[in-house]
């Protein structure tokens, strides 16, 4: 108790400054590989390594690209279990910069956000204020946990997703060692920060951390300790963090494949329509049969995924589509020739979400092949047209994540058990369990490094990968606490 009480006490006298270096961290731009060099000072990767280097801990720097470094702090005594809180640096492009409040989606300006209700909140930042919608799953802890209708927040790219939970796990970090030297208590395993590069596109930086051959980790002897009957390692675990919904864990995601849709015609002047076949119309009517037949696809595999967990399938048609004369496209603007010809070619994207198989893990593969033939099948019956043909090809995918198969199963995990104990000292309220419509790191440290994870846990906050992103300041506080006192369940103090 005397050690948790110091790092609660030690996290409220460093709230300030946590919340003025947030402000700072998304006052410098990060995009993927390319947040920066330990040793450049400006940058978000020099501003985590500053904050790391002043923690007292034993702090690394690993390179994973020429503009790209991941920081990795230890702390506490090594031979026993081993804590990994993960968050990445990383955040994808502010878009267009006119449409952000101030036109600026880097001020990391202060303000505040009002939960209106219907799943909808007012932003307010320098005088402007905007309406915007959040997800359902942020209502609900409006709604069923909260007295208060308004909260601060800190407003720009990046806040959310992922700068918040990087600013949490520095304090985190920065209190709990600070709680050990004031206390006179030393942990009895390992606690490690690790702030990785490139999550948002080729996720170098977890790869390098925890998965390659010579990662950070396995380097360190981490990856190649006892196993439990799943092959999961029983020495180490950890959180994967991501702006979220408040602290509350999130125990799986569904899989992704991205396929690229071909369609080949036969060119003709415009104005004889009639002597070409037109690939940009058969193009529309993929998109048509594929918007209009998810049911039917769904149903197709209803006899190889697994819903009650993760949810049904969905089709996200036509994410991008380019075709015909255009040479290039750029913020909107489409550089084109040929307008006056019938297209010889389209092609499109779609990006398919998709539930555990009912032998998760070992049938991840052979669902994503599953789910592609699906798709070919369909096109193959609903979308043919004379003189054109099409083809489907994979670009990429990735597995689903699911802690266990289903919700009963995964809050007696010790670490979903410990982690709702944690939130509910800080929070007042034991956090439901949920799962997450997008992918994390933890994919990769699951199914890769094999180190039991929590898929998602962050701050309360919304918009990330659009404008106005915000997240709650007082929520980045909360969550140093809770991933502090997790830190203490999870590896003990010393005798």
């Amino acid at each position: 108790m005397r050690l948790e009480q110091a790092v609660v006490s030690a996290v409220d006298e460093r709230a300030d400054g946590a919340i003025a270096l947030l402000r700072s961290l998304v006052q410098s731009p990060s995009p993927s590989l390319a947040e920066g060099r330990a040793e450049d000072a400006a940058s978000m990767v020099g501003k985590v390594h500053a904050a790391a280097a002043a923690h007292g801990t034993r702090v690394e720097v690993q390179n994973v690209g020429p503009e790209s470094d991941n920081v990795i702090e230890r702390l506490g005594r090594e031979g026993g279990h081993t804590f990994v809180i993960e968050a990445h640096t990383d955040a994808v492009p502010e878009g267009d910069r006119s449409r952000w409040l101030d036109g600026n989606p880097f001020s990391g300006a202060e303000g505040s956000v009002t939960y209106l209700g219907e799943n909808q909140v007012e932003i307010a930042v320098g005088g402007e204020k905007f309406r915007a919608g959040i997800r359902p799953r942020m209502s609900k802890i409006w709604e069923r946990f909260r007295q208060e209708r308004t909260r601060r927040i800190v407003y720009g790219r990046g806040s959310f997703d992922n700068k918040g939970c990087v600013a949490s796990a520095l304090l985190a970090m920065d209190a709990l060692a600070a709680a050990c030297r004031a206390s006179g208590v030393e942990l009895a395993g390992t606690v490690i920060g690790a702030y990785t590069a490139d999550e948002e596109d080729g996720v170098a930086g977890v790869r390098r951390f925890a998965c390659d051959a010579d990662s950070w980790l396995a380097s360190a002897g981490l990856l190649s300790g006892p196993r439990d009957d799943a092959g999961m390692l029983t020495e180490i675990s950890g959180v994967a963090l991501d702006g979220s919904y408040g602290w509350v864990p999130v125990i799986g995601h569904r899989g992704a494949v991205q396929l690229a849709i071909t369609t080949h015609g036969r060119a003709a002047h415009a104005a004889t329509p009639e002597l070409g076949a037109n690939a940009v119309e058969a193009m529309a009517r993929i998109v048509v049969a594929l918007s209009d037949g998810v049911d039917e696809l769904r149903a197709a595999l209803a006899a190889d995924v697994e819903t009650s967990l993760l949810g049904r399938v969905t089709l996200a048609v036509g994410s991008t589509i380019v075709g015909g004369g255009v040479r290039q496209v750029r913020d909107q603007t489409v550089e084109r020739a040929g307008v006056n010809a019938i297209p010889d070619w389209c092609e499109a994207t779609v990006d398919i979400r998709f539930p555990q198989g009912r032998r998760y893990p070992l049938d991840s593969e052979e669902v994503k092949d599953h789910v592609v033939a699906a798709v070919r099948r369909h096109l193959d019956t609903h979308a043919t047209q004379p003189g054109v043909t099409h083809d489907v090809r994979e670009l990429v995918w990735g597995p689903p994540v699911a802690m266990a198969q289903n919700y009963a199963s995964a809050e007696k995990l010790p670490l979903i058990r410990e982690e709702r104990e944690r939130a509910k000292q800080v929070l007042g309220f034991e956090p439901e369990l949920e799962t997450a419509p997008g992918g994390t790191d933890a994919t990769f440290m699951i199914h890769d490094a094999k180190i039991p994870t929590i898929v998602e846990l962050g701050p309360a906050g919304g918009l990330s990968h659009d404008v106005h992103e915000f997240v709650e300041a007082d929520s980045i506080v909360e969550g140093a606490k809770i991933l502090a006192l997790l830190a203490i369940s999870r590896v003990g103090v010393a005798q």
